[in-house]
């Protein structure tokens, strides 16, 4: 329901209020014109990756069961919406800027429910989309990953089995390493697959079953590994209980001492960001607190009380800059996006937060996602900084998407901008000339030829060549 504020409504008369009404009305409910979508498939895309980033984000510190179980409900409907609305982009524009982006993260999606044939599907329509380019390249590896790691499970699942049997029936050294290291192989795809529920059982079964094997270890480990690095679950239960059990299993390894460091710092970086977090809520301003609990819109500047806006600044700085620590990215960028919300009159705290979250999703190999943030920050706030470095950094996505076009013209601007030496100025007038060779004279520059995925030592592209 929309409010408005008293004084504000004291100034205008009776019929303006109804055609205000009327209008918000119409625009709040109208969902085409005559059969046409009214938002923008780029606005379409960008909820989608929100919310499969939201998904993604999500993670519970709670030893309850209960607690577990509603942080896995509720990631899995964020990502059933992501995906709807990813193929809802492909139905509107099956061939369009954003068709082989949806299909790539549909895929992603399906990856994560399991459903291995159905990812195949997607990766295989951006192949029939377009057969070369960085998607195409990325669907490739991606089948090529699946069938190989699939096939690898039930060659190395039937091997244990074999020489576990043999090894229960006539132990001797050599069953019990076949056995041992073809159940690793077994976890290892499953966690290439992403399938960690079914990498953690194989790990678990591997230390139970082959204690005293030097693969025991190993696995124990990259059971903690898989909990906090991509589950996010630093529970008792979790990947905290699991690397616990490294030292405790293990004493005498060097894998036991390095947990105990990384427990310890874990544990103080995940303190800090609680009370960081309890320092924000504790400067957000009793009005606004009021406001949001009765759902009504509070301006970014009067969130907090006045005079901490600084402090909380640094406050999500430094939660963010925390859980980049734990290489928890989802969390780190989301925390950024928190930021910008919270304090987008904070113009160089926002610039930093864009750039932030483009660095993320560049370490993370999102450099669509990563190119959208450092053109955020150029736009918003061009006298940030960090303008120079998101040029620079904008050029290096777009020459791994192989945009070579848009990563030349990148690099010729952030040379441009550059006023004597800085780490990229070499490296990007290296590029530069690069690009700008036309070895066989046919008129086309390398970056030219890249792109359209010719070579330039190919005599056939030569004009008036006959070919």
């Amino acid at each position: 329901m929309t409010r408005f504020i008293q004084g504000f409504v004291q100034k205008i008369d009776r019929n303006h209020v109804i055609i205000l009404l009327l209008g918000m009305l119409l625009v709040a409910n109208i969902g085409c014109i005559g059969g046409v979508n009214l938002v923008p498939l780029s606005a379409k895309i960008q909820n989608a990756d929100n919310t499969y980033d939201e998904a993604e984000a999500v993670s519970t510190q709670s030893d309850d069961p209960e607690e577990k179980q509603k942080a896995i409900a509720k990631q899995k409907k964020l990502f059933d919406s992501a995906l709807a609305l990813y193929l809802e982009i492909i139905a509107k524009d099956a061939k369009g800027k954003y068709a082989q982006r949806a299909h790539h993260q549909i895929a992603s999606i399906y990856k994560k429910y399991y459903e291995w044939d159905k990812a195949n599907e997607h990766y295989q329509a951006i192949i029939e989309l377009a057969p070369t380019g960085y998607y195409a390249s990325e669907a490739k590896s991606g089948i090529a990953k699946i069938r190989k790691n699939r096939t690898l499970i039930q060659t190395e699942l039937a091997n244990y089995q074999n020489y576990k049997a043999l090894y229960d029936t006539e132990p001797s050294e050599e069953s019990y390493n076949i056995a041992a290291e073809s159940l690793y192989k077994v976890g290892q795809s499953y966690e290439a697959l992403e399938n960690y529920t079914e990498a953690i059982a194989t790990y678990e079964r591997l230390v139970s079953e082959f204690a005293e094997h030097a693969k025991a270890v190993q696995a124990q480990l990259r059971v903690g590994n898989i909990y906090f690095y991509n589950l996010y679950d630093y529970t008792n239960s979790g990947g905290w209980g699991a690397f616990v059990s490294v030292a405790q299993k293990f004493p005498d390894s060097f894998e036991a001492q390095q947990v105990v460091k990384d427990l310890n710092q874990t544990e103080a970086l995940l303190k800090e960001i609680k009370s960081l977090q309890d320092e924000i809520h504790r400067n957000k301003s009793k009005k606004a607190k009021q406001f949001e609990e009765l759902g009504r819109y509070v301006l970014p500047s009067e969130k907090y009380i006045q005079g901490k806006t600084d402090l909380i600044v640094q406050n999500y700085q430094q939660i963010a800059r925390n859980w980049e620590k734990l290489r928890n990215y989802p969390n780190a960028i989301e925390t950024n996006k928190v930021m910008i919300a919270d304090l987008s009159h904070k113009k160089f705290a926002v610039a930093d937060a864009l750039f932030k979250i483009g660095s993320l999703y560049q370490k993370s190999g999102q450099y669509e996602r990563a190119i959208k943030a450092f053109e955020n920050l150029l736009q918003d706030t061009p006298e940030s900084i960090w303008r120079n470095e998101a040029v620079y950094q904008q050029s290096i996505c777009y020459r791994a998407i192989r945009e070579f076009r848009s990563a030349y013209e990148g690099f010729k601007t952030y040379i441009s901008l550059t006023k004597g030496e800085t780490p990229h100025l070499r490296e990007a007038q290296q590029i530069l000339r690069q690009y700008e060779l036309d070895q066989d004279q046919d008129g086309y520059m390398f970056y030219v030829e890249q792109e359209a995925g010719t070579s330039d030592q190919d005599p056939n592209s030569h004009p008036g060549s006959g070919s």
